[in-house]
């Protein structure tokens, strides 16, 4: 009984945080934009940061399940259903916090009518209409009376590069703004893609400690074990690519991207930047890497939460450190919509731009949407019973060998 009051109790709360969310939205669309706290200089704020983050969130689950699929590792297998909803999830909230960043929303059918193939715009939303359909084909088949593992093993070869491609096409869009040099790098999709996995894994991770905490999934400590190894590898390599960028920025020498990294390093935004590499690369790294760390479910949880948390805040100084100079420059004390010049070289100083209860509000309500997914989906798909493989089609003077479920 205790149970199901506090379930309801929680579908109550994100209901509510989604009709606040919704509110809010309605009053931007009635005000515009001017209710945000976006600039001439800032026009891309929260609800971009939130997109970038979301897409990669869903990575890690789809990835993970797919190469295991590949693989034969059949120990991830129960984890399978809850990574693809953790992924199907990920991208219906990152697809939703697109629409509150358009001033007319309902032009958005334009980019089905109208879009030019060679924007990466109209790239990322084909891209991300199919990684949906994946993630929903991939619930369907993992949800049947008898799964098929022909089935399953096409999907993954299907959702594969799909995956890869989600995250690499994002990347694009910011890299290829040839105004912004800081986004102006070959590695900014790599970068995406071991960031994402970095994200989405963590994620799973959390959730699964949680659902186990509540006693609604259980899964082996080796398992866990196993997740916590390829966190260390993932990790690895994201603060390796994220070293070769900061490194040959300040190398190189060139005006624009060398001002923008020295942001990160010692300007406005080293107090994202110098958390996210403590609290998000090296701390998490050491307790994914050392078995008898690793073995704690404690502190396996603690890593998985500040990889996640680590990686928004990346998020946040990708975004920021390119938006923080001017495409152009204006003589001092002339304005910039909200902000003003104070000298011949405009520098964004951490808290001219801050979201408005607006932004936060329809942040809250799309996160809030999210999570409502989620829950629905534990509760209907993630802990229906498990399917059993079908068995193999027998062929001719051959004898068939039944397989186990796992």
């Amino acid at each position: 009984m205790t149970g199901r009051i506090a379930y309801r109790g929680w579908l109550a709360v994100l209901v509510a945080v989604m009709g606040l969310g919704f509110a809010a939205w309605l009053y931007q669309l009635a005000n515009g934009l001017a209710v945000t706290g976006l600039s001439n200089v800032v026009s891309w704020g929260l609800y971009i940061i939130a997109f970038m983050y979301f897409v990669g969130l869903s990575a890690g689950g789809l990835i993970v399940v797919a190469g295991a699929q590949l693989a034969g590792a059949h120990q991830f297998r129960p984890l399978s259903r809850l990574a693809v909803l953790l992924s199907g999830a990920s991208i219906v909230v990152a697809a939703a916090f697109i629409l509150p960043d358009l001033g007319h929303p309902e032009r958005a059918y334009r980019v089905l009518i109208s879009g030019q193939f060679y924007s990466p715009l109209v790239w990322d939303f084909i891209i991300i209409a199919t990684y949906l359909v994946i993630a929903l084909v991939d619930l369907w088949l993992m949800t049947r009376p008898r799964e098929s593992e022909r089935a399953l093993t096409v999907m993954a070869l299907i959702s594969l590069p799909v995956a890869v491609l989600v995250h690499s096409i994002t990347a694009w869009i910011f890299g290829l703004l040839v105004a912004r040099p800081f986004w102006n790098s070959p590695l900014l999709a790599p970068l995406f893609i071991s960031s994402a996995l970095v994200s989405g894994l963590a994620l799973l991770l959390v959730v699964v400690l949680v659902l186990r905490k509540l006693r609604l999934l259980e899964i082996e400590d080796a398992v866990l074990g196993s997740l916590g190894k390829l966190m260390a590898v993932f990790i690895a390599i994201d603060g390796f690519f994220l070293f070769a960028e900061v490194l040959t920025a300040i190398a190189s020498n060139v005006p624009d991207l060398r001002d923008q990294t020295m942001l990160l390093l010692n300007g406005s935004l080293a107090p994202f930047f110098w958390p996210e590499m403590l609290l998000g690369v090296v701390v998490p790294f050491l307790i994914f890497a050392l078995p008898g760390l690793r073995r704690r479910n404690g502190l396996l949880a603690a890593a998985s939460t500040l990889a996640v948390l680590g990686v928004l805040l990346k998020r946040i100084n990708i975004m920021m450190a390119s938006m923080s100079l001017p495409l152009i420059e204006r003589a001092p004390g002339q304005s910039w919509g909200r902000l003003v010049a104070p000298g011949g070289r405009f520098w964004l100083r951490l808290g001219d731009y801050a979201p408005t209860w607006v932004e936060w509000s329809i942040a809250a309500g799309i996160v809030a949407l999210g999570a409502l997914l989620v829950t629905l989906g534990v509760r209907y798909l993630v802990r229906r019973p498990a399917t059993v493989p079908e068995p193999a089609t027998p062929r001719p003077g051959r004898p068939v060998v039944a397989r186990p479920a796992p």
